[in-house]
């Protein structure tokens, strides 16, 4: 079986949800986050939906509970429900990941993970997002990490780039250095 591709997924329903007058599309991406969370959740949800002995009216009751339960709109329902019958729910969290990125993208806005040694104060927060948004050249939405195993410093994770200020990157640098000079 082929990897699947969570994008056009994605792509559809930001399509479908920019296009709607009352269309929110930070609330979509929460919903269907949330959507993703219980379906990891609750294993026994997802391998219910693909049972072949369970006709398609009870999956769709089902599912129509579970969403009722989670609050989510009609938007989101209607295309979970598109989901499970392409039979996709598995892949519900790639999905909820690649909309967030097709969401973040048309907003000009990009994602970043920072991990540091020790806990970063609120201007230390503030003043690495500004930098990381003058790197990048858009807004970013950063999520701060303390990582125990880092000597000093941080490492800030933008998309596929690193930006590697741990003390550890800094050692590792000198170390090859030396390396090459003693070579």
């Amino acid at each position: 079986m082929g990897r699947f591709r969570a994008q056009p997924y994605a792509k559809a329903l930001y399509g479908v949800v920019s296009d709607r007058p009352d269309g929110d599309l930070e609330a979509a991406v929460d919903e269907l986050a949330g959507v993703a969370q219980a379906f990891e959740a609750v294993p026994d949800l997802q391998r219910v939906l693909v049972v072949p002995t369970i006709p398609p009216e009870t999956k769709t009751a089902i599912l129509d509970s579970v969403l009722t339960q989670l609050g989510v709109s009609d938007v989101i329902r209607r295309f979970v429900h598109v989901v499970q019958q392409h039979y996709r729910t598995a892949h519900l969290a790639d999905i909820a990941v690649a909309f967030r990125e097709v969401v973040d993208r048309a907003q000009g806005r990009a994602r970043a993970r920072v991990e540091s040694a020790s806990e970063l104060s609120a201007a230390e927060k503030t003043e690495l997002v500004r930098a990381v948004e003058r790197l990048s050249g858009s807004s970013v939405v950063a999520e701060f990490e303390q990582d125990p195993d880092l000597l000093g410093g941080f490492r800030i994770r933008v998309g596929s780039k690193i930006f590697d200020g741990s003390l550890d990157a800094q050692l590792d640098r000198l170390s090859r250095e030396s390396r090459i000079e003693q070579g």
